[in-house]
């Protein structure tokens, strides 16, 4: 007798989980740094430098690719022998950025990157050349143009172009019409070398260059510079009144006695004769005062001869002012040829004072021959 079938679960119940795998080897870098330093080589030659890693350089391919450098530029891998890179400073011309000057040292730590290979060269250019047909202005005649002008086979003349087209023109006429004349015009070629024009100023040479300078006054010369004009003007100068007065005893002289006498008094001394220049200048002759026209400095002068009366005397000499003696001088005459007695004073008088002169003479009554100046010097 048969028994309930047995039921079977397929698949089977799930068996434990498993453990976790291990992680992989780290990828290569790719950079490196320098392990010491190392001197850029001069173009074409090469130097040895030492990385902390060379794995991510295809040593497969050494002298087909380049690395960057840092502070170098690009060096080319010449080969890879584990930490040790031989490397090329490209000769000149194969890059078109130049490295770091030759004998530079580059300090270790420096960053490496791996760089791409060079370029194919470029093809060479198409040859070119000017169209022979065109129209040109040269310096000297050129065989290869058909239509071109020779500045050193014209005998005078001058050109010009016209404007930013480029285009322009030569004449042989030698005298350049004003109108085309601008820019700068220098000393040697007759002009002035200013760009500008002188405001109140006039163009002054200085043995190369003319400088723009303005006229300067000194007292009491005014200079006035103005837009177009310089005004030169000097203070007006008052007129001055010049007065001299000589009154001289030509004869019968008068005597002098030991009381003060004027002898050019002609009230005390009617018998004498004078004579002299200018004497309505400011002479009262009955007087013999001299009265100041103008306000002023005057110079008051007598000349008394030596020996007047003969003998040896002494004699007193007065300048009075408005009849009070300013000035009192003595002296002693011992011999007749002696040379004269020359006084004078100098004094600043108003209009209306007078002066007189008055003598002495304390040795005997003695007769006088001189005469008295008076002139005007300064207002």
């Amino acid at each position: 007798m048969s028994c309930c079938p047995t039921i079977v679960n397929v698949p089977g119940p799930r068996g434990a989980a498993g453990t976790n795998g291990t992680n992989g080897v780290d990828g290569i870098d790719s950079f490196t740094y320098t392990t010491a330093q190392f001197v850029v080589p001069a173009l074409g030659a090469w130097v040895l430098v030492f990385v902390d890693n060379s794995d991510f350089l295809p040593e497969s391919v050494a002298g087909q690719f380049f690395v960057s450098i840092q502070g170098v530029g690009y060096m080319q891998v010449v080969s890879v022998d584990g930490l040790q890179l031989t490397l090329q400073n490209p000769a000149a011309g194969i890059l078109g950025i130049p490295n770091a000057v030759p004998t530079t040292v580059i300090p270790a730590g420096s960053l490496i990157t791996l760089a791409g290979a060079i370029g194919p060269t470029g093809a060479a250019g198409a040859a070119g050349g000017a169209p022979v047909d065109a129209s040109y202005i040269c310096r000297t005649g050129d065989g290869t143009l058909n239509n071109e002008t020779a500045l050193d086979l014209l005998a005078a003349g001058y050109m010009k172009t016209a404007g930013s087209g480029g285009a322009g023109v030569v004449s042989t006429t030698p005298t350049i019409p004003v109108a085309d004349i601008s820019g700068t015009i220098p000393v040697a070629n007759g002009g002035t070398n200013l760009t500008t024009a002188p405001a109140n100023k006039i163009p002054v040479g200085d043995g190369t260059n003319y400088l723009q300078k303005e006229i300067v006054g000194s007292l009491p010369i005014v200079v006035t510079n103005s837009v177009g004009n310089i005004t030169i003007s000097a203070p007006s100068v008052a007129s001055f009144n010049y007065v001299t007065f000589t009154r001289r005893i030509a004869s019968n002289n008068p005597s002098i006695s030991s009381s003060f006498v004027n002898p050019f008094n002609s009230t005390t001394y009617p018998l004498t004769t004078y004579s002299g220049f200018d004497t309505a200048s400011g002479f009262t002759a009955s007087s013999g005062r001299f009265v100041a026209p103008y306000s002023g400095y005057y110079s008051i002068r007598a000349l008394i001869p030596s020996g007047f009366g003969g003998g040896v005397y002494d004699l007193n000499v007065q300048v009075r002012k408005n009849g009070v003696s300013i000035y009192t001088v003595g002296y002693r005459v011992s011999a007749v040829d002696e040379p004269p007695t020359f006084v004078e004073y100098l004094d600043q008088a108003s209009s209306g004072d007078y002066y007189e002169l008055y003598l002495q003479s304390l040795t005997a009554n003695s007769s006088f021959s001189g005469s008295l100046s008076v002139q005007r010097l300064q207002a």
